[in-house]
């Protein structure tokens, strides 16, 4: 028994996607998912760092979801490689009320190029605990892929006006649902064209 498809689902990666951060065909994330073969230590070990829990969580060996913060931040630190790319920080994201961004680049972040394919990517910071049901913490670098359209029950970045948000979206027969994760906020409906989409989370990292 294992948490892969949960843990993907989640951040809104799919299974090509997370085989290509994994080094592996969309075909064996499958077999991982389903369990039809055993998960090798170092796939195991990639999927920590990409989902940022433990590898016991992942093989539903305990309820501890996070890593010691030491170990995330080991984890999770930039690793010296040749084919590194620097994806812009820019802005902030209010995980729960909204909030202006400003959209400045304010920092860059390595990231291996393997994981930043076939699209623009960018990273925005987490203000707020309103997504802490997907793990998403406060003060965490979302990586976003720009994108337009919207797929039922990802989570993306979007604007109302000039508010950024960072939640859940989810269709309701002709309504847009952003569902925050943390049960101590309220969904916020609106309609299609209230909001424009800014881009697809598909992993989040905590600052060093």
């Amino acid at each position: 028994m294992n948490r892969i498809k949960e843990l993907r689902r989640a951040r809104g990666v799919t299974q090509e996607e997370l085989g290509k951060l994994l080094g592996v065909q969309k075909a064996a994330v499958c077999k991982y998912e389903n369990e039809k073969v055993g998960i090798p230590s170092q796939v195991l070990t990639r999927l920590t760092e990409i989902f940022g829990v433990s590898a016991d969580h992942i093989l539903c060996r305990d309820e501890v979801v996070p890593l010691p913060k030491r170990m995330r931040d080991r984890l999770l630190a930039p690793r010296p490689e040749a084919d590194a790319v620097l994806v812009p920080l820019v802005g902030m994201v209010h995980a729960g009320e909204p909030m202006l961004a400003e959209e400045n680049i304010t920092d860059y972040i390595p990231v291996a190029a393997g994981e930043v394919y076939d699209g623009d990517y960018f990273f925005m910071e987490v203000v707020g605990d309103c997504m802490t049901g997907d793990h998403i913490a406060e003060g965490a670098n979302v990586l976003v892929r720009r994108c337009s359209d919207i797929r039922d029950g990802y989570i993306y970045v979007v604007r109302m006006e000039d508010e950024v948000l960072l939640r859940r979206v989810k269709r309701i027969k002709k309504s847009i649902a952003l569902i925050p994760s943390n049960p101590a906020y309220d969904p916020i409906i609106v309609s299609e064209g209230d909001f424009n989409v800014i881009g697809r989370v598909v992993e989040s990292r905590m600052r060093h």
